[in-house]
């Protein structure tokens, strides 16, 4: 028969109330189960008793799973506590079993506890139950706990394993306390002398790397030991193959500390990056070569140009020309300023590209009259265009003139470039208090989408432009950022059907600290 637990417990008024410890009791007396349940409340533990005094009471009581504590009288009539212990054990082994009993004998209290009971206290001296009880929950507590650990320790160890073998990166662990040095079998396979060598101490590592590197890389580990803020060590050094060939690698450690900051133990990975770092290196040698050809080509063509570009103009302005020579001659003169302003942005490219930046030389400039110079020198060349200026506020700052001219040139000319004949071509400049604002708007079709977020990358151009005449090798916007970039500012573009195609550039008026 099960009798339901005691779920009241008592404590004075006023008082906090205690969790209740619950407890199951095997006890065909009902006087010894109150005396019990007296001496546990007596000594201040709160408890929820449930007494069964039968097999299939005490076998459903287990079965709920609520228990924190097996109780158990060694006689009960028709129900062994030997057989409940059996019982508990078997179904619910981590419970505490505490025989509570008359006479046992020493012997047979001995057999009791090899067969798994906890403890046991004798009816007549249950002064020792609750010191008893106590310890019985703090062992179970404690070995709770202990198989926890074990648990997420095995599934660590188990992750690691997964991980080992998942890898080919050559793995190492570093036990600073007594210097042994493990290492997984991948790190053998790539750069041992065997199949799988013991090197506790790490002498092999210390003769595998290349003799220039290895004071570098001692000194790096020494520091990240010696270091109590540093928690991370990573570096690239030369190691020798099993074939005498020497690998560049990537070895990355994380080195683990004990409560005072001492290094106690160092992990990490080694990674063969020798070919990554060949192929780098060979495109970045292909690139520098390609850019200082450019920028050689470009430099040295500059001359001719130049000097086709005034003989044409001798021609065009003095000689007296027909008609049909005339025509050449201009044919020349415009086709040398394209071929200069091509040289040109493929010089400002070099520059931008091997890092020294474009050069600047900075003066007191008014930049709404260097609009209306640049705005009356392309318009010689479009002769027919309608080209609009609008300058408000002061227009003065400390900028290269020649550079934004270049900027203002190249914005003006591509507006004229994509859109219609018979459409204007605006600039606006606006004076702020430390900057100046310009826009170049034009209108007709708009800026393809898919262009629009590269367009200030080399070698991009739109297509389909009205005059193919002008048609440039894609640099004049990336060297527009450029160049703006360089005095300090920015630029920007919007394009859409409705309002034309903007650019906006914003420059402060003086060098950037």
């Amino acid at each position: 028969m099960s009798h339901p637990p005691n779920t009241e417990a008592p404590h004075a008024p006023g008082s906090r109330t205690v969790s209740l410890l619950s407890v199951l009791l095997l006890e065909d007396d009902p006087l010894d189960a109150e005396l019990i349940q007296e001496r546990l409340e007596r000594e201040g533990l709160s408890v929820a008793l449930t007494r069964v005094d039968s097999d299939d009471a005490f076998t459903e009581a287990l079965a709920e799973d609520q228990h924190e504590l097996i109780l158990s009288d060694y006689n009960i009539p028709g129900f062994h506590g030997l057989t409940a212990l059996e019982r508990a054990r078997r179904t619910r082994p981590q419970l505490p079993f505490i025989f509570v009993s008359g006479a046992l004998g020493e012997e047979r209290a001995i057999e009791l506890l090899k067969l798994g009971a906890t403890d046991y206290v004798l009816k007549d001296r249950l002064e020792r139950l609750v010191p008893s009880v106590q310890r019985a929950l703090r062992e179970a507590r404690e070995s709770a706990e202990r198989q926890q650990a074990e648990q997420r320790l095995r599934e660590s160890e188990e992750r690691y394993r997964l991980v080992v073998k998942a890898t080919r990166d050559a793995l190492w662990d570093w036990d600073l306390k007594t210097g042994q040095v493990t290492r997984n079998d991948e790190i053998w396979a790539q750069y041992g002398r065997g199949d799988r060598e013991p090197d506790p101490a790490g002498q092999w590592w210390l003769e595998a790397v290349h003799p220039e590197d290895l004071p570098r890389v001692l000194q790096g580990l020494r520091a990240l030991v010696e270091s109590p803020e540093q928690g991370r060590w990573e570096t690239e050094y030369r190691l020798r193959r099993k074939d005498g060939s020497y690998a560049t690698v990537a070895d990355r450690g994380f080195v683990m500390r004990d409560e005072h900051g001492q290094a106690i133990r160092m992990v990490g990975a080694v990674q063969d990056v020798t070919a990554s770092r060949a192929a780098a290196a060979e495109a970045l040698q292909r690139a520098e070569f390609a850019q200082q050809l450019i920028g050689i080509v470009s430099h040295d063509l500059r001359n001719p140009l130049g000097a086709i570009s005034l003989s044409a103009t001798g021609l065009v302005e003095h000689a007296k020309l027909d008609e049909r020579h005339a025509f050449y001659a201009r044919l020349i003169l415009t086709s040398a300023e394209r071929a200069t302003r091509m040289v040109r942005d493929l010089l400002d490219f070099t520059r931008a590209r091997l890092g020294g930046g474009i050069p600047l030389q900075r003066r007191n400039v008014d930049l709404h009259a260097l609009v209306r110079q640049v705005l009356q020198e392309v318009g010689l060349n479009h002769p027919g265009r309608e080209l609009r200026e609008h300058c408000q506020g002061a227009g003065r700052g400390l900028w290269d003139a020649d550079r934004l001219a270049q900027v203002l040139g190249n914005l003006v000319s591509n507006a004229l470039q994509y859109s219609p004949k018979d459409g204007p071509v605006s600039v606006s400049v606006v004076g702020e208090e430390d900057a100046v604002s310009i826009h170049v708007h034009n209108t007709g079709e708009p800026i393809p989408t898919g262009l629009l977020g590269r367009l200030f990358q080399p070698l991009q151009r739109g297509a389909d432009a009205a005059d193919n005449s002008r048609r440039s090798i894609g640099l004049g916007l990336y060297i527009v950022d450029q160049l703006v970039r360089a005095h300090g500012g920015t630029v920007g573009v919007r394009s859409s059907a409705q309002e034309g195609t903007t650019f906006q550039l914003r420059l402060p008026r003086m060098p950037p600290s």
